[in-house]
């Protein structure tokens, strides 16, 4: 286990490793100014003794000989005013791996240590800069995959969240204060509990919880994306359809049916959100043993997925092939008909497709209706998706989150069914209040242990 509260200080590479226009060495603690003072040079060799804090300095980093290593920007930033709370140094020097490890070298030599994984964002989180949250925000941030998680994460950062749960926790507070007068005035116990005001308060923080774990289902999917099953028959234009959604010739289209043999997946992006799209081979009766093979594997991914696609020819109609597929596809949720090849005039619509609450007629091989496929994609999985981008509703996309809100709706139900059933103790019901105060405290950091933090941080990249 670390020792979070040690005083060393630190030093990592803050850039992504390998060629780059700039690469940035970065150092906090208490020798920080010092190690900058022994590397750093103007421009003419002379040493500099004092830096002004947040102001940029033009110069060269030098190694233990006095030898120039690179042409650097340094900068200076005191404590308690930066990202860590303590003194940060930052060296920008030219990007290539080789002058950025010899500068971490020289800054190591000079009595720093090499950072552990998100020990940077660890301080900050120690000195009360950032909460839990935020501090998770950050890794978030840093492995957005869309544009709709960066959002979120961003978000988090900023407090949205952490002001969220701390809106619980001070309510819960305030019913536990409540509860604790019938504990001391025992002689109007009665009359305290009776009033239904700590019954209310706990009902409303319960659907407060309740309504940021439903956001979870939106958050997972921010976090983890879609995967979207297109099926059908041979040849009614699977992978013409995954190349219109891709925006480029991915699968290989021909007029042989059953040109498609085994599964293809790529990831896109549609509408903000991650899609992993699946295409399939084309189910129907075939005694061809790979072509068969290719089926099975079909019929499995439609298992995995969060969103089918059946497509169908419209300027053939429906065959017995499309209705056999039906029957397997019958009683879900989850899928969209996808009506085919308008451009070729329609024999079969939407209109005649009733029976299908979600529809949508496309021309894959001219790209029409494939912007009204990905919001119907994104409708089947978001409930409400104009909230979510509009940053309207707060989503929790952590899995760790989740689980402690459930811990916290327990323990309000707990006592909740305690009011219920007539059992009044004030001191049972305070108990529970104090678990869920614990759970939610959780969450933003002001209950937690040192495993946790060893799980969070060891997360991050070494250097943030």
């Amino acid at each position: 286990m670390r020792d979070y509260m040690c005083q060393d200080t630190i030093a990592a590479i803050g850039t992504p490793i390998g060629r780059g226009a700039i690469g940035i060495v970065r150092i906090s603690g208490k020798e920080a100014l010092r190690i900058l003072k022994e590397l750093f040079r103007t421009k003419r060799g002379n040493k500099k003794e004092e830096f002004e804090e947040r102001r940029v300095y033009y110069g060269l980093v030098v190694d233990e000989f006095g030898e120039p290593i690179d042409e650097v920007l340094a900068v200076y930033m005191r404590a308690p005013r930066s990202f860590t709370g303590e003194d940060v140094v930052e060296i920008h020097s030219h990007g290539g791996i080789v002058v950025v490890r010899k500068i971490l070298r020289e800054v190591l030599k000079r009595g720093a240590r090499l950072a552990e994984p998100g020990e940077f964002t660890m301080r900050a989180f120690i000195n009360g800069k950032i909460d839990l949250v935020q501090a998770e925000a950050i890794n978030q941030l840093i492995e957005a995959k869309s544009e709709v998680e960066a959002k979120v994460a961003l978000r988090h950062l900023e407090g949205s969240l952490s002001k969220r749960i701390e809106g619980i926790r001070n309510k819960l507070l305030e019913t536990k204060a409540y509860i604790e007068a019938a504990v001391d005035f025992p002689e109007e116990e009665v009359e305290i509990l009776e009033r239904g005001k700590v019954k209310e308060k706990l009902i409303e923080i319960k659907e407060e919880i309740e309504k940021l774990l439903k956001s979870y289902r939106e958050g997972k999917v921010i976090r983890e994306g879609i995967k979207v099953a297109i099926v059908g028959r041979p040849n009614v234009g699977k992978s013409s359809l995954l190349n219109a959604l891709l925006r480029e010739e991915r699968a290989i289209v021909t007029e042989i049916p059953g040109t498609t043999r085994d599964v293809i997946e790529e990831s896109v992006t549609v509408k903000g959100i991650p899609v992993r799209l699946i295409d399939t081979a084309g189910i129907r009766d075939t005694a061809e043993k790979v072509e068969r093979i290719g089926i099975e594997r079909s019929l499995e991914k439609l298992k995995e997925a969060d969103v089918v696609l059946f497509v169908v020819d419209g300027s053939v109609g429906l065959t017995e092939e499309d209705k056999k597929i039906w029957e397997l596809l019958k009683g879900r949720k989850n899928v969209i008909v996808v009506v085919n090849k308008k451009d070729a005039g329609l024999k079969v619509n939407c209109k005649d497709l009733k029976e299908w609450n979600r529809c949508v007629e496309i021309s894959a091989k001219e790209g029409k209706g494939i912007e009204k496929l990905s919001e119907e994609i994104v409708k089947m999985v978001l409930l409400e998706p104009e909230a979510v981008f509009g940053g309207e509703e707060e989503v929790i996309t952590s899995e760790r989150h989740r689980e402690l809100l459930e811990k916290a709706k327990n323990s309000i139900e707990k006592a909740l069914k305690s009011l219920e059933e007539g059992f009044e103790s004030p001191e049972f019901l305070s108990m529970d209040i104090d678990q869920a105060l614990e759970s939610l405290g959780m969450i933003v950091g002001k209950v937690t242990t040192e495993d946790m933090y060893d799980i969070i941080f060891s997360r991050f990249c070494i250097g943030k």
